[in-house]
């Protein structure tokens, strides 16, 4: 199981550190052009609790049609605000450790939010511990800023073809030995509190943001193992075609 180990942030000289980030960071979304993801047809469910000591814990699990390796990829991705839509830019981002399955990396993101007719931007610096070979990885906040709290985990497990429900044929496929994977069961939680409490009144708005900014990253995510499914399966079956043509 991961367990985070969080390690002093770097100086104030290294600011700058943008490791495998493309384009300084900038994200290829203007905010004018940027509108909030509407999910798939099966949106994720999310469990919204308050916890005793905690102002918001979300949880949600929800599958999607790429193989854990995929989802991981996807996560891991320094460049992935160009999926995840509501990451407006990346400010920091330095490697802390990496022996080839598990990395520590510090990462800061100015995130994007949008709720009614209101909208706005937080930045947020955490911790994030990968590892391939679990296919998960834990957050935790590296320094304190809008949030006191700010943590969470991802874990991606693979999904059978007898779990998937209808195969494409109105058929489903028994338990066995030919029970291939098709996609991931993508569980997530995130543990969330203003370093202001905001007064009662504006308690559930607030909660109603993060859940709202969460569910449409789930949205991305869903969106993004369809395409690189469809991509996948688009190019097996072109192999195939001309292998029964060779």
């Amino acid at each position: 199981m991961l367990k985070l180990v969080k390690t002093e942030s770097n100086k104030a000289g290294s600011e700058h550190v943008l490791e495998g980030i493309d384009g300084h960071g900038k994200s290829v979304y203007t905010d004018e052009a940027w509108a909030p993801s509407e999910v798939l047809y099966e949106p994720p469910l999310l469990k919204v609790t308050q916890p005793k000591g905690s102002f918001c814990t979300i949880d949600a699990r929800f599958a999607v049609s790429l193989d854990p390796d995929g989802v991981y990829d996807i996560i891991i991705d320094p460049n992935n605000r160009h999926v995840f839509k509501n990451i407006k830019e990346v400010t920091y981002r330095k490697v802390l450790e990496d022996d080839g399955n598990r990395q520590l990396v510090e990462v800061e993101q100015l995130g994007r939010w949008k709720f009614l007719f209101l909208s706005g931007s937080f930045a947020s610096r955490v911790i994030v511990e990968q590892n391939r070979q679990e296919h998960a990885l834990v957050f935790d906040l590296a320094k304190q800023g809008m949030m006191r709290k700010f943590s969470g985990s991802w874990k991606f497990e693979p999904m059978k073809a007898s779990e998937s429900g209808d195969l494409g044929h109105g058929e489903r496929r028994a338990p066995g030995h030919d029970d291939p994977v098709v996609g991931s069961w993508v569980s997530f939680q995130q543990v969330v509190e203003p370093a202001v409490k905001p007064p009662w009144p504006l308690n559930n708005y607030i909660r109603g943001i993060a859940e709202k900014i969460v569910r449409e990253m789930l949205g991305d995510l869903q969106r993004e193992c369809q395409r690189l499914s469809d991509v996948q399966n688009n190019t097996t079956s072109a192999s195939e075609n001309v292998a029964q043509q060779s």
